[in-house]
């Protein structure tokens, strides 16, 4: 196995990331220049409220720095100890899929159960992946 094919889903994550900062920072500007939200709000996050949506979206970037990083530091222990294999792989794209699942809904119908679920499931993949890099280790 090429121990570089498990950088290939850590590059898919950052993919998801930034488009959802850049869709945040686009409603954003849209949601102050049709006067939505003012831009004094983006001081301190204190003064005023901003619309329904944006919260939902300033969320989910939030949720992008939480739990996405124990991936990321994952694909990246497993690279530099040579212990990417097929699995690692195959589970660093399931973990990966649940998090665009997990987007979709979010910032879709917004289905709570439905997204605690998928959300579940990255978590398990998460921690099969450090499972595994534990298991090559040994």
């Amino acid at each position: 196995m090429n121990s570089s094919a498990i950088i290939y889903p850590s590059i898919a994550m950052f993919a998801l990331t930034i488009g959802c900062i850049f869709s945040m920072g686009i409603a954003r500007y849209r949601g102050i220049h049709a006067g939505d939200v003012s831009i004094k709000f983006y001081r301190t996050y204190t003064e005023g409220a901003q619309p329904e949506r944006l919260h939902l979206l300033m969320r989910h970037v939030q949720n992008h720095f939480e739990v996405p990083p124990l991936f990321h530091i994952a694909v990246l222990f497993l690279y530099t100890t040579a212990t990417v294999t097929t699995a690692t792989v195959v589970i660093a794209w399931l973990y990966v899929a649940a998090r665009y699942v997990h987007t979709a809904i979010h910032l879709g119908g917004n289905n709570v159960s439905r997204r605690f679920f998928v959300f579940g499931g990255s978590l398990i993949f998460l921690t099969a992946l450090w499972g595994l890099l534990l298991w090559g280790l040994l």
